[in-house]
C-alpha cells in the first residue's frame, strides 16, 4: 500500500516552494529535484533571489507573490524556511492559493502550523521532505531515501503538528 504522502506530492502540479536565501534558506535540491523529474511548479525566494542556486542553476525564481503567474497554480505549498519565518510563509501559501501546506524538515513551528489551521489551510506534513514520496529522484535524494526507508520512518503516518521533541531529519 502506497503512503498517502505519495500521493500528495506526485499529483501536485503547479505547486509553490518558498524559501529565503537570507537565512540560507533556499531548497536548492528540491528545486534540482522537481525539475529533473519534470513538475510544474514555481519557487518563491523571500531573499530576493530570481535564478537558482544549487545543481540546477539559473532556473526561475521569483522574489514576490505579485511575479508568479496565476494560471497554472495548484493547491499546494510547500514551506522550507527558518521556523521562526514559517508563519510568513504560511500566508503567502494562502496568498497563493494554497489548500493544503506541506512543512519540510527543519520547518516546522508550532505558530506557523497553527496560523495554517487558522486559515483553513490542510497541514499534510511537518518534517519530512516531499522529495522522499516521489517516483523520480537525483542520486543524492535517492540515498537518502533510501536511508529513511530502512530506519522504518518513511512509512509513519504523516505528522500534522510540530512537535519541538521530534527528530525531523530522518
Amino acid at each position: 500500500m502506497a503512503h498517502p504522502l505519495e500521493e500528495v506530492i506526485r499529483s501536485a502540479e503547479g505547486f509553490l516552494l518558498i524559501g529565503d536565501s537570507s537565512e540560507d534558506r533556499f531548497p536548492a535540491f528540491s528545486y534540482n529535484a522537481y525539475t529533473q523529474a519534470k513538475k510544474k511548479f514555481f519557487c518563491l525566494d523571500l531573499g530576493g533571489l530570481k535564478e537558482s542556486r544549487g545543481p540546477t542553476q539559473g532556473g526561475k525564481v521569483y522574489s514576490t507573490m505579485e511575479e508568479i503567474p496565476a494560471e497554472g497554480r495548484g493547491d499546494l505549498a510547500i514551506i522550507w524556511m527558518l521556523p521562526r519565518s514559517a508563519t510568513k510563509g504560511v500566508e503567502l501559501a494562502q496568498q497563493f492559493g494554497a489548500k493544503k501546506v506541506w512543512f519540510s524538515f527543519k520547518t516546522g513551528h508550532a505558530d506557523a502550523v497553527a496560523k495554517a489551521k487558522e486559515l483553513g489551510l490542510q497541514v499534510v506534513e511537518v518534517g519530512r521532505c516531499p522529495v522522499y514520496y516521489m517516483d523520480e529522484q537525483p542520486g543524492v535524494c535517492r540515498a537518502h531515501t533510501l536511508l529513511v526507508k530502512l530506519s522504518g520512518t518513511y512509512g509513519r503516518p504523516a505528522v500534522d503538528d510540530a512537535d519541538p521533541n521530534r527528530r525531523e531529519v530522518y
